[in-house]
């Protein structure tokens, strides 16, 4: 009751005191009349009166003053609200979202209205995500700086793709993360981004490498080191040797030092490939093979090379009880990608040597929420939740939600004294 009678104060002038037209971001809006509207609060539903403009320009919509002030979300929600429900939708099926909603805040909403806050909310977050990663990335290397130990400060990226339901069949959809590492090798935080299925995945490119630039432009000089570890799949490679390996310092234009690691479990399947062919699949002899190259592959200097040789020397000694065409595959993998397996050097500098952080990134941004049983989603819609779980699960919803509420500024007062103005409101 009180917020509902402090709406009304803000706008109880009387017609003659109201202005009858007014200029606003380029467009001129006149008066047209009072109308009663309702909005949803973490109270419940509220009522109120406000004065409403017609556009000057026929076929374009009018405005509200009063509802520009207050950031009404989508013509029926206050920010408050809206705020609370985009952390509901990024974690929660629709309906529950739903269920949610009508039990904490008493508000009830149709799908169709739920479905136009969240694409609002959405589109508002996603247009400030990647700024406010770029500042959250550089306070962590910021904070990494000052630990004590060994090592140096990591940056590490990496880039997968997931597979997920639309609307016509199942497409791969891709995910990044970007991980800040101190000198003792502790993790202090993780960056996600996602982006549904797209051919070739320029978005997820193009976002990715604009993060990381600004990260460089805002550390200038002082470079942490430039690590990138993902599996050997067409995009992550691609990535990789069109971009990272040929990226330059945004300010300065000097080359950059990026060393990219194949994922050392990914390997580890190529092993157990390798072992079947050579022993069989399922025997003690192959397993217990594949656990020795394990270690050897891990642990040793140049171990990638002593597992294809001692293969080789197998199968020259014993045949092959598997299939040629597994054994080629795997051995070929190795030597294809044994400039990227030097998983005991990485060790002994403290870096990771998998890609499990991209890998739970999948799992938490995509499978989690996006492959729930009988779940299909549209490119767009199911965008709109990838944008809200990344601002939520990389710890920059308040930062977000910060920026979003203080960047609005709320209009003058629609009086005749305001006539000659022009409002503004960001």
């Amino acid at each position: 009751m009180i917020f509902e009678r402090t709406l009304r104060r803000l706008e109880s002038q009387r017609r003659e005191q109201t202005a009858a037209s007014f200029t606003w971001n380029g467009e001129t809006y006149r008066r047209n009349r009072q109308t009663v509207s309702s909005i949803d609060t973490r109270f419940g539903r509220v009522n109120y009166e406000r004065w409403f403009f017609q556009n000057g320009q026929p076929g374009s919509p009018g405005v509200a003053p009063l509802d520009v002030r207050l950031g009404i979300v989508a013509g029926r929600m206050t920010p408050a609200l809206a705020e609370a429900t985009g952390r509901l939708a990024a974690d929660m099926p629709q309906q529950a979202a739903l269920q949610m909603l009508r039990e904490r805040f008493a508000v009830k909403m149709s799908v169709d209205s739920y479905r136009r806050v969240v694409a609002e909310l959405a589109t508002e977050v996603r247009g400030v995500h990647d700024e406010e990663a770029i500042e959250q990335l550089l306070d962590w290397l910021r904070q990494a700086r000052q630990s004590a130990g060994k090592h140096s400060v990591l940056l590490q990226v990496g880039r997968d793709g997931v597979y997920v339901q639309t609307c016509p069949c199942w497409e791969e959809a891709a995910c990044a993360t970007l991980a800040v590492y101190d000198r003792n090798r502790k993790r202090l935080g993780t960056i996600y981004l996602g982006q549904m299925p797209e051919s070739e995945q320029p978005t997820m490119t193009r976002r990715l490498t604009n993060v990381i630039e600004g990260v460089l432009r805002g550390l200038g000089d002082d470079l942490p080191a430039l690590r990138y570890v993902t599996d050997a799949g067409c995009h992550p490679q691609a990535y990789y040797h069109d971009l990272l390996a040929k990226m330059k310092h945004p300010l300065t234009q000097q080359p950059l030092s990026w060393s990219w690691g194949v994922d050392f479990f990914h390997a580890c399947e190529y092993v157990a490939k390798l072992a079947a062919a050579i022993y069989g699949t399922g025997k003690e002899s192959a397993n217990h093979w594949a656990e020795q190259q394990r270690k050897t592959l891990r642990d040793d200097p140049n171990g990638v090379s002593k597992v294809i040789a001692r293969a080789a020397q197998q199968k020259r000694r014993h045949g092959l009880r598997g299939t040629k065409k597994d054994y080629a595959l795997a051995l070929n993998y190795f030597k294809r990608y044994r400039d990227y397996m030097d998983y005991a050097a990485r060790r002994e500098r403290g870096e990771p040597i998998g890609s499990g952080i991209t890998e739970a990134g999948c799992k938490v941004i995509f499978n989690q929420r996006l492959k729930q049983s009988g779940m299909r989603w549209r490119r767009a819609t199911g965008q709109y939740i990838v944008d809200l779980r990344t601002a939520n699960r990389s710890r920059l919803w308040p930062r977000i939600w910060n920026r979003l509420i203080t960047a609005a500024r709320p209009l003058p007062p629609i009086t005749q004294a305001n006539t000659n103005r022009d409002p503004e409101i960001n």
